[in-house]
C-alpha cells in the first residue's frame, strides 16, 4: 500500500504558513466609488479637525452662559453652512440651528424648548431664555469627534459602507488599496458533473467549486473558473498552467490522493514547491 511522503500538519500551522508565503498585490489609488469592497493599503489621516468650527447640537439660541435666564435681544440668525457676521455680546442672543457654526461671543446654546419668544422692541426680536447653561453647553467643539492628523482608518481595513463614509468626511476622495485578487478555480475527476446536469452511473455533481467560487466572491476575489478537469495528466497540466498564469492563486479539489489517477499532486510536485502536503 502507498505511503505518503508528506507529513501530516495541524490546519492553524498549515493556514499561518499558507500567509507566510503569500505576497500581497501592488497596491494603486482607487476613488471612493471604485474602492467598496478592496483592502486599504496605506492608513488615512485626517486632514484637520471635525467639526473644524464649534457647532451647535440643537435648535435654539446661542448665548453668552453667564447672563443666565431672563429676556434678551435676537441679534441675528445663524444657519448650517453660513457663517455669522456678527458678535454676541452679554445682554443679547442669537437663534441658531442644528449643525450651525456657534458665532463669536456665545459659548452655550439654549435649546427652543427652554424659550419664548417676546414681541419685538424698535424691530428687534426679542426671546426669554428660561434655562440656566454652563459654558460648553449643547455645542460640539471644535476636533471633539476626529482631532487634526488623527488615524482615521489603518491599512489592512476593508472598506464597506461605514468606512466610505468616513474618507469622504475627510475629504480622502482617492485612497491607497489592494486590487482584487483572480483566483483561479479547479475541480478533477472523471467522476464529476456540472450541478446542472443529472449525475450517470457512478458519478457526482461538482458541488466544491461552486463553494469555493462563492467563497472567493464573498471574501472580495475575482473567480477565475477552469471548470473540470478530466484525469489526463495532459489536460490537467494545461489548466494548471493557465491557472498560475492568468491568476494571483490557484485553488484545486481533487486528485491528490495516493491512486493510480491522482495526477494532480506530481504536476503540482513539478510546476513548484510543496511546503506541506497533508493536513489534520
Amino acid at each position: 500500500m502507498p505511503v505518503s511522503p508528506y507529513e501530516m500538519w495541524p490546519v492553524p500551522d498549515a493556514l499561518e504558513l499558507v500567509l507566510a508565503q503569500t505576497q500581497s498585490l501592488p497596491a494603486h489609488q482607487a476613488a471612493l466609488e471604485e474602492a467598496v469592497g478592496l483592502t486599504l493599503a496605506a492608513s488615512v489621516t485626517a486632514p484637520e479637525p471635525l467639526p473644524p468650527f464649534p457647532a451647535s447640537v440643537k435648535d435654539g439660541y446661542a448665548v453668552v452662559a453667564a447672563d443666565g435666564p431672563g429676556e434678551y435681544t435676537v441679534l441675528g440668525e445663524v444657519t448650517a453652512g453660513r457663517v455669522p457676521n456678527f458678535t454676541v455680546t452679554p445682554g443679547n442672543v442669537a437663534y441658531i440651528t442644528t449643525g450651525a457654526p456657534l458665532p463669536p461671543g456665545a459659548d452655550a446654546v439654549v435649546m427652543v424648548e427652554e424659550t419664548t419668544p417676546l414681541p419685538a422692541t424698535n424691530g428687534q426680536p426679542r426671546v426669554y431664555i428660561g434655562k440656566a447653561v454652563r459654558s460648553g453647553d449643547d455645542i460640539r467643539a471644535v476636533g471633539i469627534d476626529v482631532t487634526q492628523g488623527q488615524q482615521v482608518l489603518a491599512a489592512g481595513t476593508r472598506l464597506e459602507a461605514a468606512e466610505i463614509g468616513l474618507l469622504a468626511t475627510v475629504g480622502a476622495a482617492q485612497v491607497s488599496v489592494y486590487p482584487r485578487p483572480t483566483v483561479a478555480i479547479l475541480s478533477t475527476g472523471d467522476e464529476l458533473v456540472e450541478p446542472s446536469h443529472r449525475p450517470g452511473p457512478g458519478q457526482i455533481r461538482d458541488s466544491n467549486r461552486a463553494m469555493i467560487r462563492a467563497a472567493v466572491q464573498a471574501a472580495g476575489g475575482i473567480p477565475l473558473d477552469l471548470g473540470i478537469g478530466r484525469d489526463n495528466k495532459d489536460e490537467l497540466m494545461t489548466l494548471i498552467r493557465r491557472g498560475l498564469t492568468e491568476a494571483d492563486m490557484l485553488i484545486t479539489s481533487g486528485g491528490v490522493s495516493m491512486g493510480d489517477l491522482d495526477l494532480l499532486k506530481p504536476i503540482l510536485e513539478n510546476e513548484g514547491q510543496v511546503h506541506f502536503g497533508r493536513i489534520l
